[in-house]
């Protein structure tokens, strides 16, 4: 591995914190009452929990031993801003008793930074994905949302929107140094041949985008949705993948997972495109572009989780999740096929 590869909030575990330590740290934000219920929440890299007391709900939010003040500054600012300038329903920071966004705290032997945001009420898409049955209105709903979401972050800048990311699509040439992480030959030589691919076909192109602060992560985990709306996406949660990159790439992210989930690189972008176009247009280069960004993000996710799956056994099951399903259709993307994918998107798009 090259020497200078180093992302230490996705090497270093998450922090560990027991109950009755955040009763206590929420107490920095809520009067608490003797009622009051903490329950831990699943978390990639930090550690969090649902904490209700009375009619309130709130997340408690202690950040990973690694995490720079600097980056939490810009996702508490990025949420202020977007309180002014957008009516979604999205979390909103919490001032502590003393009136301060962020706290250091010793967590488990090491200094952590704590904070909490409002909790939104909603079901994570995955969770109720089943009972879905009308997915065209919900890709459509998804692409307006997080059209409407980047409409709002256009506007905002920060000191450290720049931060250092791994899912950053500007460090994908990064992951060549993680493929002796996939054990598996076939799959690592998949991965380097989609490596390979970004540097001859889409890193120039990309270069030439527009660019501004973007969520870059809205994945179903991410995304609240009600059956009983027309318009079922009511919510987005979690901001810690934040920063300055193509805004393409946004969408880009979204799509890959439908993409996985519908098998097919076409159907699980088309309405998630037409439904961000349609509130915030795109312009050709970047219709052209989606596939490949999409083909890109699902590489990285790959090589991410495999590395990460190494670096935490202890976590591995949460971290590859449904990987083999992931494998599997990634194999059946052929790199021929995404040019024409591009025009397929661009037609729908001029048609629309």
């Amino acid at each position: 591995m090259n020497n200078n590869f180093s992302f230490p909030v996705l090497e270093h575990s998450a922090p560990v914190c027991d109950i009755n330590k955040a009763l206590d740290l929420a107490k920095n934000w809520m009067e608490l009452d003797q009622n009051a219920i903490v329950t831990p929440l699943v978390s990639e890299r930090d550690c969090n929990f649902l904490v209700i007391n009375n009619e309130e709900k709130a997340i408690l939010k202690i950040s990973n031993h690694k995490e720079e003040r600097g980056v939490l500054e810009f996702q508490t600012e990025a949420m202020l801003h977007l309180e002014q300038t957008t009516s979604l329903n999205l979390p909103k920071p919490k001032k502590s008793i003393d009136k301060e966004y962020l706290l250091q705290r010793e967590i488990g032997g090491e200094d952590c930074y704590v904070r909490m945001v409002s909790y939104l009420e909603g079901v994570p898409l995955d969770d109720i994905r089943a009972e879905i049955t009308e997915p065209q209105a919900l890709h459509l709903s998804m692409g307006n949302f997080l059209a409407k979401l980047g409409i709002g972050l256009d506007s905002f800048s920060h000191p450290n929107e720049k931060h250092r990311l791994l899912w950053d699509v500007a460090q994908t040439e990064n992951l060549f140094d993680l493929l002796g992480n996939i054990q598996d030959k076939q799959k690592r030589r998949m991965a380097e041949f989609s490596l390979i691919y970004f540097q001859k076909n889409t890193k120039d192109l990309l270069s030439k985008q527009r660019k501004q602060v973007i969520h870059n992560d809205m994945n179903p985990d991410n995304v609240l949705v009600s059956i009983e709306r027309v318009n079922p996406v009511v919510g987005m949660i979690d901001f810690g993948d934040m920063l300055y990159a193509p805004l393409i790439n946004d969408l880009a992210v979204a799509c890959a997972y439908e993409v996985i989930r519908m098998e097919s690189l076409y159907g699980g972008s088309k309405d998630l495109l037409l439904g961000y176009h349609n509130e915030n247009e795109l312009s050709n280069s970047e219709v052209m572009l989606l596939p490949m960004l999409v083909y890109n993000r699902i590489t990285m996710s790959l090589i991410i989780s495999e590395w990460r799956a190494c670096k935490h056994p202890e976590n591995k099951e949460y971290i590859l999740g449904n990987i083999d399903h992931t494998w599997s259709v990634f194999k059946e993307i052929k790199e021929d096929e995404i040019e024409k994918i591009g025009t397929q998107l661009s037609e729908l798009v001029q048609q629309s």
